[in-house]
């Protein structure tokens, strides 16, 4: 059997093109994520409102077992005040790049806030979801430096 130099050129050509193809979709499906912009409270809950901290370790969003007392806490404050709001805002210290903390701080609201609805049946529209990066620290400090009292979530009940 005799194999033609025109049949491998257009095997080989199609063989590429294919590979290009499937690269070039590979490529555009996982293209990094655009930053976060901050996302402040509209209004501030004002002079009247609770506050509540739940605290994070530095790099994670997961709420531990003194986090999830705090979270106990606000549902019975919710439970005993129908009206209520909780605003939660989500924060993180200055270590890491501002949109990486950017994208934190939005994971460590997101995982109160779901902790509150989900695992504490607050209605969703009772809870106000925000989160600030390293902008709005609780304790200023320099950049790069790991403070925990920045690394929180601050729940206002108003």
């Amino acid at each position: 059997m005799q194999i033609n130099p025109t049949q491998i050129n257009w095997r080989v050509s199609t063989a590429a093109m294919l590979a290009i193809l499937l690269l070039a979709s590979c490529a555009d499906r996982y293209k990094p994520a655009p930053p976060v912009a901050s996302n402040p409270p509209r209004t501030a809950p004002g002079p009247n409102a609770t506050w509540y901290t739940v605290s994070f370790d530095t790099n994670s969003h997961s709420i531990d077992s003194a986090g999830q007392a705090i979270v106990d806490q606000v549902v019975v404050a919710l439970a005993h005040d129908p009206a209520a709001i909780a605003t939660i805002i989500g924060k993180t210290d200055s270590v890491g790049g501002a949109d990486y903390n950017m994208h934190l701080s939005h994971l460590r609201a997101d995982a109160v806030r779901d902790a509150l609805v989900y695992g504490g049946k607050v209605p969703a529209d009772h809870v106000e979801t925000r989160w600030t990066g390293e902008r709005r620290p609780d304790v200023a400090n320099g950049s790069g430096i790991a403070v925990a009292a920045n690394r929180v979530v601050d729940i206002a009940i108003h």
